[in-house]
């Protein structure tokens, strides 16, 4: 499920702490421009949310072009690659068993 601009106007502390009470548990990380993650899946579920730069996200066959204060979650044993745009991405990754 995406979701543009979810966090509008959250700082970033904010952020982390809506996704906690989502019972996930985020990691702040971080990629370079063009970095790839190859087509995968995983039994937990994933929720990604956006603090700079940008990530294509695709999931099934579906691709999202997620930036800053977006939310992504990508069900668990759901297929899914990434691609990191051109100023690199800053994030919240989190998994977590449904």
């Amino acid at each position: 499920m995406f979701q543009r601009n979810f966090f509008d106007n959250l700082s970033e502390e904010k952020i982390k702490d809506s996704i906690e009470k989502e019972g996930f548990n985020p990691i702040r990380f971080s990629n370079g421009s063009g970095d790839i993650y190859h087509e995968h899946k995983h039994p937990e579920t994933k929720l990604l949310a956006f603090l700079k730069g940008s990530m294509e996200v695709k999931v099934g066959n579906e691709t999202f072009q997620c930036k800053p204060k977006d939310k992504i979650i990508i069900p668990g044993n759901t297929k899914h690659s990434a691609i990191i745009g051109p100023d690199g991405c800053k994030f919240f990754w989190s998994e977590k068993l449904i």
